[in-house]
């Protein structure tokens, strides 16, 4: 069974890169196209959304508690004595 084609708008110049990269590989731009587009959708799904959120989480808990008016202080003291 053959899907029918489809036609996808690039940019001249994004349209340049893939002709260039697929004539490095001896294939046709289209077919490059093909390959690069299932290579990407292929592996994004709701799962990354999910295991980014999850990193992120660990990352926080590994930060120490900050509190801003000490920041906001220690920001200003840092300024003044940079101008003495």
């Amino acid at each position: 069974m053959v899907a029918p084609d489809r036609t996808v708008q690039l940019q001249q110049d994004t349209y340049d890169l893939l002709a260039r990269a697929a004539a490095r590989r001896g294939i046709e731009p289209e077919a490059l196209a093909d390959q690069l587009l299932r290579a990407d959708l292929a592996t994004a799904g709701p799962d990354d959304v999910e295991a980014a959120l999850d990193a992120l989480v660990r990352f926080r808990a590994g930060l120490a508690p900050a509190d801003a008016v000490v920041l906001v202080r220690d920001g200003r003291d840092e300024l003044e004595a940079r101008g003495s």
